[in-house]
């Protein structure tokens, strides 16, 4: 063989080694990553009934709640905790999307309801 078709084939070989050990680099870049829009954070509670969709996110002092009511009619979203005696009540006016902080951290329950009467104690 001359020098010129050994380096041919040396180079040739060099090349197909290579490209065998960056096939798994390559494979591995190509598990997909989980961006924020894909997944919800642990801590956001979504529901909806009738007529209003809502959402909610664990605080530290307060929650502020997200509401979309998709009917012409203002109804009420009753948010309550386990446990707590008075739950707060939260008009939500017809085709209106919006939000409500609340100073309540730990809401673990949210009912929508046609009327809704606060009470305070």
């Amino acid at each position: 063989m001359s020098r010129s078709r050994i380096g041919v084939v040396l180079a040739t070989a060099a090349a197909a080694v290579l490209a065998t050990l960056a096939v798994p680099a390559a494979a591995s870049a190509e598990i997909p990553v989980r961006t924020v829009a894909q997944t919800a954070p642990a801590g956001v509670h979504r529901g909806g009934g009738e007529c209003i969709n809502w959402s909610w996110g664990d605080g530290n002092v307060s929650t502020t709640i997200y509401f979309h009511n998709h009917c012409t009619s203002a109804r009420w979203l009753e948010v309550g905790r386990t446990g707590q005696y008075w739950p707060k009540c939260i008009k939500v006016n017809g085709n209106t999307k919006g939000s409500k902080k609340i100073w309540d951290s730990t809401p673990t329950w949210i009912h929508e309801k046609a009327t809704c009467t606060q009470q305070s104690g």
